[in-house]
């Protein structure tokens, strides 16, 4: 969640160069699909609002107008990412930039994931929308000299997600019940390289 606090001063604009350049692919026939990643904006709430959540989907009661206008009063420590695909938005993503620390290391947390409903079908949207996100957070991380290091409270139906990406699962669990994962800057190199490789996201 998150924090109510404010950050005041602080300057963690991104350095890649936005919008980023991804390469998905459509969940059935495997058909390419170029998209690309950029910090959120009011359309892209909009946009939000024709998302169609099933019964089951537990970020539903997520409020992304709410989330997305804490971050633009967050004096920078909250980003909002869009990712966007002929002409839809597929995901959304805020990070926490002054993250957690435990001792002297300091990993930046993925506060919110959401992709759109649709693709979380196996009979239609796209995939690797999520893993390239999580490939943003990866390189805010280095470029705020954390190492790559990235960490997340996840809700029960995204755990093997951040599993197969080779995330951590730590012994304890968030304040919400939630399994918490943790990326190093080992695994994070790892799975970078490996994103890179597939052309899933072009950082």
């Amino acid at each position: 969640m998150l924090l109510q606090g404010r950050a005041v001063g602080l300057d963690f604009r991104p350095s890649m160069q936005l919008p980023i350049v991804c390469k998905w692919a459509e969940r059935v026939g495997e058909r390419p699909v170029r998209g690309g990643i950029r910090l959120a904006e009011e359309l892209d709430m909009l946009a939000w609002t024709r998302w169609r959540y099933g019964p089951d989907d537990e970020d539903k009661t997520w409020d992304w107008w709410g989330i997305f206008t804490e971050c633009r009063t967050s004096s920078g420590r909250y980003e909002c990412y869009a990712a966007l695909a002929g002409g839809e938005l597929q995901a959304l993503m805020v990070l926490d930039l002054t993250g957690r620390r435990s001792g002297k290391r300091r990993w930046v947390v993925v506060d919110y994931l959401s992709t759109n409903p649709a693709s979380r079908m196996l009979t239609g949207g796209l995939k690797h929308v999520g893993t390239a996100m999580i490939a943003v957070a990866i390189r805010r991380s280095l470029e705020r000299g954390d190492g790559g290091r990235i960490g997340l409270d996840s809700l029960p139906g995204a755990s093997g997600f951040y599993q197969n990406l080779g995330m951590m699962r730590r012994s304890r669990r968030s304040a919400e019940g939630n399994h918490v994962y943790t990326l190093d800057p080992l695994g994070a190199k790892r799975l970078l390289d490996e994103i890179r490789e597939r052309e899933i996201v072009n950082l």
